[in-house]
Order: C-alpha cells, then structure tokens, then sequence
C-alpha cells in the first residue's frame, strides 16, 4: 500500500527595522498555517529569528522544503544613513570633471580615490592600471574602511583594469573587494561607482543577517535551501545575496507588493506598507507588481540596479517624534525604540521618566526625554575619545539623553551621528506606536509612561493628550499623502519651510495639497483622488491608512494576514533574472565601418548587423539563463524580446524565469 504523501510547507520570514516576521504556508495551496510577528533584536539577529522560527517550525522540520528571507534592512541602512564605511577606487576617471559637477557627492562612500587606468570605449587599452597608486591609497585607506569597491571608467567595455585592482586589493588586505562589472553593465560611470560603492557598504550588515537566519535555522533542524528575494520580487539563492547586497535593496517593497497582489486578489491597487522604520509604496497593474523602466534610486542614490517601482519613506510606527517650545514638530526619519516598550522591560526607566515629568512638567525639547542605551559594542575604534566616555556609561544601562550631557558635556552632532550610524547606541522616544497607547488602539507595553510623554508636549500647544494626538496623526497623514502623490505623479512638491509644520500659506501646491486632506478656505476648494484601491499592509496599516484613504476618496483593502503581508509574499516569489543588451553601429570619421555587440559585460565588433545582433542575442541568452541557475532556479526558460531603435541601432531584453530549487542540502 502507498504511504500518503506528506504535506510540504515553506517558512517565509521577513525582517523588518522594527518587527520581525514569519509565515507556515503549504507549500502545494499557499495556505497560511501558523504566522508571528517578534521584535527585530538589531544588536544580535540571532535573537529575533531564532525566537520566530521556535514559534513557526512545524513538529517536523524535515517537511520544510524552502525558507524565504524578505528584509528592509539595506533599504533602511541607506535611508537612515547606517552603513558601513567603504573606499571607492576609481580607475580612469576624471578628477576634475567628477569635481565640477559635484558627482563626488553621489557615490556613497567613506573616502575615493582616482587611480590611472583607462580604456577607451572601443575596448582599446588607453593608459595601463596605476597598480603602484592603488596600492598605496589602499594602503591610506585600510584603518577606515570595511570595504573595497573598484569602479573601471570603461568598465562595462573591458573589465580588466577591475579585475587586476581585485586582485591587487584581495592580496593586500583582508578587506572585501566589489567589482562594478559584477552589478551592472550600465554606461554612465556615476551610477555604477555609486552601485560598487553602496553594494560594498552593505555587505556586513548582509553577512550578519544571513549568518543569524543560518545559525538559527540549524538549531530548529532545518537543513532545507535558504532564497532570498530581490528588488524585483523574485527570488535568489542566499550565496547570491551575499556578494550582492545592493540586489535586495527594495526588498521589503517587493514582496509587500507580492504579498499584497496574492491575498488581496486585486487587478489595480496602490500598495502602502507601513512598517515601524519606513513606509513603502509600490503598484499593481493589470495583477501584476510594476517594475521601473529605469535603474533604482534609494534615498539619494541613483544606482543601477533594477527593482520595482517603489518608493521608501522614513516614515513608520517607531518614527522618532521631536518638538520643541517654537511649536516645531517632526516625524522622521530617524527610528526610535517606543518609550512604553522601553519602560514596560526597564522599571528603573520608567520610574526615572515619570519622576522627571512630575518635577519638571514643562519640557521645551523632547531631547531632553530621550533616552540613549548601548546596542552593540564597537567592532573597531571611534573616531572621538567623547563616544567612549559615552558607551562606558551606557554600559550602566539606559541614560536619559539629559543626564549624558551633564555628566560629559555638550555632545556635538558628529559624534551622535557616529554612534547612531553604526549601530552602537540605540534611541528611546516618542513614537506613533506610543500615540497608539494613549488612544487605546494598541497597549502591549506601558500606557502610562507614553501618556505622561504625551501630556508634556500638549503643554506646549496648550491642548489636551487626545488633541496633541490628533495633531500628530493629521501630520502624518499629510506626509503619507504628500509622498503618494509625488510617486504616482512623478513630480516634486516644493520643500516645507518648517519640518513637521502643516503649511497653508506659501507654495502652492502644498496648499493644494493640505486643503485637500483639511479644507478650511472660505472661497477655494481642491480635491486629489485616488483612482484605485489602497491596499494596506503592515501592523500599523488599519491604524493609519484609514484617513489616508478616506482623504484620497478611495477604498481600503486590508486583506486577510495583512500584518505579515511581507512574509507572504516571500514565501509565494519565484526566482527571475533580466538583463538587457545593445546594437550599436561603429563610427569612423564620417565612415560606418560595423556594428558593436554589447552583452554580459563584453563587447565584440561585426562587420555585418546581423552578426552582432545573433552575437548579443545568443551571449544575453546564455548570460540570464546562467544567472538565473546561480540565484537557485530550476526548469529556467528565457525570453527575449528585439527592440529596433533606429537603422543599425537595437536593445534587447531578456527574462530568465524559474522555479526555485527545493533539493535538501
């Protein structure tokens, strides 16, 4: 008699800022089974993933077939400005041409140097690598740096002057080495140095995520392959994700938007993640998430990867609230660990916080009610004596900003930023998910200590809690408008004069913008709509999406799970890869001589269009279809579609797609 067949089920876990996420799902219906939802432990991962996966690993591991990884955490070491220093190379760039135009200030990295090199864009080598100089800057650069990313002017052409300096780099340091040909085949030498350069800033913080989902997932038994979803929404093994960090940028948005088009079963929507560091838009089109037509920006970087279209925020549940006596109020985009979950796990916090407000009711800065505590311990030197004076505090336990200052002095906004950025202290403050305790929507943690915080800055407007609250919440409530209608329209508004301070005099269209949300003018009236559902995502979705919608005159959807959307819809991608190639004819003098092929990084020329279109067309096949097996898929089909742009001239796109490989280790 046949044995049945035993139901297989797939984890997916998505770890966010704040939370940290997982989904049991069937793998044969996709029904969810079992969902969790912890706090993500920054200062060791370990912690929160490990406390997930006790909760959602069946009595039998070997039944899981795949564990799905989705995270906001590159997205967010970017947008909060948190990641790791790196020296950028830069082979045969012009020093002064880089300068005038101020493209030094796009590249994201610590310190760059401009190093002798270069190849012409016929491929024809036109000045032989400076080894002797990218040695020494190395050299410079070795005691700052956690990482190395090189970025050849031509490279794109001929990588070789890359590849020599890798090697050179490898052999001379024990630091990590990025090559920009690796990432992307993109002409414009800007974008791709900025790519090498944010992709090498984040390969700690991956190598550390990764590490902890591995460690965690042997001690629960689980011995299955572990993928890991890129910007586009599609999967990739985590080897692949390893050496290129900047490929999962916009993860989180990918499959909110994944997760959200599966368990909304919507045609057309606006998707609107919020999570406790940032909130993410993203569309669905037709059932299907659409993608850029471009290369991706994240925060200020244009880079060349290439994601959906998405747009993140520092805008969410842990959002750090500041106000000051001027009446200035802001949200963002800094995160803030809650005060009432801080004082619900330190009663000696709590009992300091409620002392504080009942001697000294009027506050002037919520500076001055932050606490600081000590996330990590610094893996290398600071740069000022002042912030060991401070970790050595904070190793008593959790300090009131106030007290800090007292106790070492003014502490200047360089060194703050250090610590903060590097993740070795930690923020306790006013944040959305308290304003949820004082109006009962969510009181998980300490009530009372956020209701005391509250009161405070009330003081300041002369108004009650429960206005301050509504004040805070129709600012957020513009900002989440403000920052749809720039990603669906593709234009800017026009900068706020004061952070935080709802306009309704000035610019224009951020009149427009206001009186729509909150119409008050006698004589003009203004209305934006929404011409699709809003689909809500996130745990703070149903708390602060409802006036959103209500305000853009449209529906909101939140689906059944919405609150783990993202784990979802990790656990449901696929694994996918698309790369592009290029027809081009060759000029001399006024003399068309023939016809350059670029494809994978290389370039060969034909006398003969036909031959250098049949050149690009096979190299992009086998290019993507290789790229897709390296990421994890299986049965991998490609296609290829020809775009005649003018006489001589084509671009060719290419899709390899595939389901991921569930084979055990």
């Amino acid at each position: 008699m046949d044995q049945p067949t035993l139901t297989q089920f797939s984890i997916g876990i998505d770890t966010g800022g704040t939370f940290t996420d997982a989904v049991l799902l069937e793998r044969s219906t996709h029904r969810v089974v079992k969902k969790v939802k912890v706090r993500t432990t920054h200062h060791d991962l370990k912690l929160c993933i490990g406390e997930a996966l006790a909760q959602i690993v069946p009595p039998d591991p070997e039944r899981v077939a795949m564990v799905s990884l989705s995270t906001t955490l590159a997205t967010n070491a970017i947008v909060e400005g948190k990641r790791r220093p790196v020296a950028l190379m830069l082979l045969g760039y012009d020093p002064d041409l880089v300068r005038r135009f101020g493209f030094d200030k796009q590249f994201g990295a610590l310190e760059h140097y401009f190093i002798g090199g270069l190849h012409g864009l016929d491929g024809v080598e036109r000045q032989p690598l400076d080894e002797a100089a990218l040695l020494l800057a190395a050299e410079q650069a070795q005691s700052r740096a956690e990482a190395f990313a090189v970025s050849a002017y031509s490279g794109p052409v001929d990588a070789s002057h890359e590849q020599r300096a890798a090697e050179l780099l490898a052999s001379h340091s024990q630091l990590p080495v990025v090559q920009a040909h690796h990432l992307s085949s993109e002409l414009n030498s800007i974008w791709r140095a900025t790519t090498a350069a944010l992709n090498a800033s984040l390969l700690g913080n991956t190598q550390e995520f990764l590490s902890a989902v591995e460690k965690m997932m042997s001690e629960h038994g689980l011995h299955c392959p572990v993928m890991i979803v890129r910007g586009d929404g599609s999967l990739a093994r985590a080897e692949f994700a390893r050496q290129r960090p900047l490929e999962i940028v916009h993860s989180g948005p990918a499959t909110s938007a994944v997760g959200a088009r599966y368990l909304a079963d919507v045609q057309r929507a606006l998707v609107v993640d919020v999570g406790g560091t940032t909130t993410d838009l993203a569309i669905i089109e037709n059932g299907q998430v659409q993608s850029l037509e471009r290369a991706a920006t994240v925060g200020s970087f244009q880079t060349c990867i290439r994601t959906i279209r998405a747009r993140s925020f520092g805008l969410g549940g842990d959002s750090c609230i500041t106000f000051d006596h001027w009446r200035r109020l802001q949200i963002g985009p800094e995160r803030a660990l809650p005060i009432s979950y801080l004082c619900a796990q330190d009663t000696g916090v709590r009992e300091d916080l409620l002392r504080t407000l009942r001697s000294q009711p009027n506050v002037l800065y919520s500076e001055n009610l932050e606490y600081w505590l000590l996330r990590r311990e610094p893996n290398r030197s600071l740069e000022n004596s002042l912030g060991e004076q401070l970790i050595e505090l904070l190793r008593q336990g959790p300090q009131r900003y106030a007290d800090l200052r007292k106790q070492v002095g003014s502490i200047p906004p360089f060194v703050r930023r250090e610590l903060l950025e590097r993740e070795i202290i930690e923020r306790a403050a006013l944040t959305p998910t308290d304003l949820l305790h004082v109006s009962g929507e969510f009181t998980a943690w300490d009530v009372e200590s956020a209701l005391a915080w509250v009161n405070a800055a009330a003081r300041i407007w002369n108004e009650s809690p429960e206005e301050f609250v509504r004040r805070v919440r129709a600012l957020l409530t513009q900002r989440i408008i403000a920052e749809i209608v720039q990603f669906l329209s593709h234009k800017s508004l026009s900068q706020e004069e004061t952070a935080g301070v709802i306009h309704r005099d000035g610019h224009l269209d951020r009149w427009l913008i206001t009186e729509s949300i909150l119409p008050s003018d006698p004589f003009l009236g203004c209305k934006v709509f929404l011409k699709m559902p809003l689909v809500g995502i996130g745990a703070p979705a149903q708390a602060f999406l409802q006036r959103v919608a209500q305000a853009l005159g449209t529906e909101l959807i939140l689906p059944d799970h919405y609150e783990v959307a993202n784990a979802v819809g990790a656990a449901v991608s696929g694994v996918a890869f698309r790369a592009q190639a290029e027809v081009l004819p060759r000029v001399e003098g006024v003399g068309l001589v023939g016809y350059f092929s670029r494809a994978a990084n290389t370039q060969r020329c034909f006398t003969r269009y036909e031959d250098a279109l049949a050149h690009a067309r096979q190299t992009l096949a086998e290019f993507v279809e290789s790229e897709a097996r390296a990421a994890g898929a299986e049965a991998v089909t490609v296609e290829i579609i020809e775009r005649p742009i003018w006489d001589g001239m084509a671009r060719l796109e290419a899709l390899a797609v595939g389901k991921p490989g569930v084979i055990q280790k």
